[in-house]
């Protein structure tokens, strides 16, 4: 068992943060009201009480979607903010619901003059045996043939840019500090063994029960 820190690990590239592609399932319709000049008001109901995370996305053609704000309190049951940042019309805006254990949502799509259903998922996430959080929310990899086998791990953002990579894991079980991945949320993964793509996943990192 061995454990990483970030001293261990080379960053690289910017943090964004995009939207998801792939739900799971679809939630009620939530609110959106054109304002004019001061913007726009997005309103939502959160049925959910073990929501770890609440983020509302925004999209100029209704298929590629931005992260523009994660709620202070996503388990708040009623909720709403004035986006005052866009000045094109039309906008589009769904709400992703991320759940304690990794399970999430997103509504339907709404608009500043429509209402569109999301486009439909055919891919389903499935968790990794390899790579995942354990128990207690950290980072874990998992190799059983480690001593036999070269792995390489390489960390990614959703948009696809390197966040950090391991080289030459030799432990059967390694544990990694949260602090590498600097912000909670998605993360992708390519797991190689021999120089060959083995595995590509994703795994969610929860926010500390302790932290605020």
């Amino acid at each position: 068992m061995k454990w990483l820190s970030p001293y261990y690990l080379m960053l690289f590239g910017s943090m964004g943060i995009l939207s998801l592609l792939q739900a799971q399932e679809t939630l009620p319709n939530f609110k959106v009201k054109d304002l004019g000049k001061q913007g726009v008001q997005v309103s939502w109901l959160n049925p959910f009480k073990t929501c770890m995370q609440l983020s509302v996305q925004r999209s100029t053609d209704s298929i590629q979607f931005k992260t523009i704000l994660n709620a202070q309190t996503p388990n708040m049951y009623d909720n709403g903010f004035v986006d005052k940042a866009p000045t094109e019309r039309p906008l589009y805006y769904r709400i992703n619901y991320v759940l304690d254990g990794g399970k999430f949502y997103f509504s339907t799509i709404q608009s500043t003059g429509l209402s569109l259903e999301p486009i439909p998922s055919t891919t389903v996430w499935k968790p990794s045996k390899f790579v995942y959080c354990n128990g207690k929310g950290t980072p874990t990899i998992q190799l059983p043939e480690a001593r036999k086998h070269l792995y390489r791990l390489v960390f990614k953002e959703e948009n696809g840019s390197t966040i950090f990579e391991i080289n030459a894991l030799k432990e059967t079980e390694t544990y990694l500090d949260k602090a590498n991945f600097v912000h909670t949320g998605w993360f992708l993964f390519d797991l190689y063994e021999d120089g060959n793509l083995k595995e590509q996943g994703k795994i969610f990192l929860q926010k500390d029960a302790t932290s605020h």
